[in-house]
Order: structure tokens, then sequence, then C-alpha cells
């Protein structure tokens, strides 16, 4: 053990300097700051003005202002957030998708800001997030190495700097970069989730809280249910159902006392019909979705209904599931980085509509087996573990997959090469999970 370590550090001792003493914090804060600065120029350059209309070509902002400034100060002042006639009282391109009452108590403090000042620290907050993501993974595996064992955090050795160097990995990342960018929530959804997969047998009241904040989106918090119950966290399961809907519950009590509970639903119905409407949603117009089923409907350029999306859903959560459930009680690391926790975090994307944004849910995990090795995910053989990084790689990485690189380019939205290019993202996610899947049917659970 002693000889691979010296090995391994005699062939990267020309990195050294960027992971040692005072050069390597230099030059770490360096990166992070460039980091933040790259998505801050682009936030300004390109900077939405809250409008009736869309331009993807000035989208700075643009989620935070739809998704949750606007909408959650119209959940303040008493009104419907939901309903399509939220746009004749507030600059907003379209009413909110049905989003838990969660999101706008979230982010009520912003609502209490003008909007410039808003942006400012939303952005501020977001990046302050992007570090808890980048200080909980050192911290996982930090948790799982042993200082005699050769992986690349025990050779980094100082954990402040690994977390430097992590945060700055997971901005210069197209989904991390995408989030500061547009000012999306999706950070909220990435972190309660993790919190509930890592946490879901050990700690159940923090994996309840995770839920809690996953339930923002529908999209999470649905399969999340699904995986979590596939994994036997059955205390923590409950724990969270009972928090989101008491929280959803207590807000949407909340909108009826200024009208009716049959005109909350309504404007719930009409919000997802707006969303359906949107013809910027439509997966041929569309150049980010990492699910499966958008990756196949935008190149065959089909329109599913949101009854298809949830029927393909649990259609692909049962052998998912079962693949767990036989898993859940013999993997060696039972957290969100353990062979049943990165399925599940796939199965999330993959299963139900995704943005390019949303794999943020898996630049941890991916960090954590670099820095990690063998100690994070045990019942991977290198080859294994190396592929999926390689795989998990790809949709953190492909800026090609932009409107700039298709306009260079000049690339049809139809055309075969951009096809290619926009479905590279969902088909490794879904070939990272079948490995994953295949290494959890191999070695399976002997008391199932």
């Amino acid at each position: 053990m002693q000889s691979s370590k010296s090995n391994s550090n005699t062939c990267c001792s020309w990195l050294r300097p960027l992971f040692s003493g005072r050069i390597g914090f230099s030059i770490a804060i360096l990166f992070a700051a460039l980091s933040i600065a790259f998505a801050g120029y682009r936030a300004h350059s390109r900077y939405a003005t809250p409008g009736p209309t869309f331009d993807f070509d000035r989208s700075g902002m643009n989620d935070f202002h739809n998704g949750a400034y606007f909408p959650s100060m119209a959940f303040r002042e008493g009104h419907n957030p939901y309903a399509k006639e939220v746009c004749e009282h507030y600059p907003m391109s379209r009413s909110a998708p049905p989003y838990s009452p969660v999101v706008f108590l979230l982010h009520q403090p912003f609502t209490f800001l003008e909007l410039p000042a808003a942006d400012i620290a939303y952005f501020a907050f977001s990046s302050f997030l992007i570090g808890g993501l980048a200080w909980f993974t050192v911290w996982s595996v930090r948790k799982v190495t042993e200082r005699e064992d050769f992986c690349i955090l025990n050779w980094i050795g100082n954990d402040p700097l690994a977390v430097i160097w992590a945060f700055t990995a997971i901005m210069f990342s197209r989904p991390g970069h995408i989030t500061l960018f547009t000012g999306y929530f999706n950070v909220l959804l990435v972190i309660g989730t993790i919190l509930a997969l890592h946490f879901g047998k050990s700690k159940p009241w923090l994996a309840g809280i995770g839920m809690l904040l996953a339930s923002g989106k529908p999209t999470y918090i649905l399969p999340l249910i699904v995986l979590m119950f596939a994994r036997r966290n059955f205390k923590s399961l409950i724990i969270g159902l009972i928090l989101c809907a008491v929280v959803a519950g207590g807000g949407l009590a909340y909108l009826a006392s200024y009208s009716d509970i049959g005109t909350v639903v309504s404007g719930i119905v009409e919000g997802q019909e707006a969303f359906d409407d949107d013809p910027t949603e439509l997966p041929a117009n569309t150049w980010t979705r990492l699910d499966a089923m958008g990756v196949v409907s935008k190149v065959a350029a089909l329109k599913p209904s949101g009854k298809a999306y949830l029927a393909g859903m649990l259609l692909m959560l049962v052998p998912i599931g079962i693949a767990i459930w036989r898993r859940s009680d013999d993997e060696a690391n039972q957290t969100s980085f353990g062979l049943t926790g990165l399925i599940s975090c796939l199965a999330i994307l993959i299963t139900i509509y995704h943005h390019s944004y949303d794999a943020l849910l898996i630049a941890p995990a991916w960090l954590a087996l670099i820095l990690g090795g063998k100690l994070v995910c045990p019942e991977l053989s290198p080859w294994q573990r190396w592929s999926v990084i390689a795989l998990l790689t790809v949709p953190l990485a492909n800026y090609v997959a932009t409107l700039r690189f298709r306009g260079l380019l000049q690339l049809d939205n139809q055309s075969v090469p951009w096809n290619v290019i926009t479905s590279a993202n969902g088909v490794c996610l879904l070939l990272a999970m079948l490995l994953l899947l295949l290494v959890a049917v191999i070695r399976p659970n002997r008391s199932f």
C-alpha cells in the first residue's frame, strides 16, 4: 500500500503546487473567483428584463424572476401564483408551474428587496449553497477514507483547499454555471435530494427535511419517494411526507384564505396548462433535456402529455426500484454516494422531465468518485468507476449543447449533428445508470 501511494505521488508530483501551501490556495482562490465572475458577467451582459415575453438571448436571472421572485411576491400578497391572471399583476412571462408552496415560502426574504438588490443577493446565496455542496462532498468523502489508503483526497491532504477546488469544479461545470446564470432554485432541490438520500438510513429527521426541500418541484419529489421506499428508508419517508403535507397544505390554505380552495386548485391546473402550452418547453425546441423521454421526444419531434411523463417514470422506476431493494441492505456505503444512492440520483434525472441545470444533482457524486476512489463505492471495479466518471463528465462539461455553439456550427434545430450533441447528456446518464444497475444485479442481496 505504501509503495502504491509512493508511486502515485511520484507520478503526480508535478501537480503538487496546485494542491499544497500558499501557492495552491492562491491558485484555487483565483480560479474560484474567475468561476463566479464568469457567471456574474454573463448574467449581467444578458440580463433578462422582466416582462410578458421570454427571450432566449436575454435569459440572465430569468428563472429567478419567473420561478421565485415574482411568484413568491404574489404568494405573499395573496395572489395565486399558479393562475394565469397573476401575469396581469406582475411582470412574468407565464404563471408558476405546480411547484410546492415551500418554494414561495423559502424565497420570501428576497421579495422584500428591490429587484436589482434581490438579483445580487440571490446570486450570492446560490454561490454560497454551491460552496456548501462542495464542503459536504469533501466532508462525506473524508468520512469513508482511511489515511493509509491512497485516494486523491488523502493525496491533497488539506481539506479546505480541496473544498475550494471542488467549488471551482462545480461552478465551472455546465449545470453549476447555468444555475447561477439563470438564477434557478434547483440548488435547493439538489441539496434536499442529497440530504434525503445521504441520511435516509442514519438520520431520519434530517432526511425528512431534505425531502421537504426536494418537494419544491414534483419532478424531484415524485421519483424520490419511490426511490426512498426502494432503499427501505421508511422512517425518513414517513417524516418527510408529513413535513411536505403540512407545509404544502398550510401554503395552499393561506392562498385559499384570499379566495377559496376550488379557485386555488383551478389556478394550479391553469399553471400546468400554461407550462404545457409554452412552445419553449416543447422537446423539439429545447437543447437541454436530460431525461430519457425528453431525449426520445426531441429526436422524434413528439410532445408527450403530463400523464405520459408520469406513466413513463413509473414504468422505468419499477426495475430500478427492484434493483435498489435487492442491494439496499448489503451495500458498503449507504449514503448518497454509495451504489444505491448513485443509482437513485441518476434515476431522478432520467425517468422524468429534467434540464441541463438539474445535472447539478450528480456533480457531488462525480467529485466523490474522483476524490475518494474505491473507498466511496467499493462495489465498483476500477474500470467501472472510471467509466461512470467519464460518462458523468459529459453532461457536466458539455458546453457545445448551447445556442451559441449551434449558431457557430450553423446547425438546424432538428439536424442530425445537433440531435447527437444535445442527446449526448441524457444518453451518457442512462449508460452510467445501466452500468450501476448491472453491478447491483450481479451481486444481489442474498436475503431477497
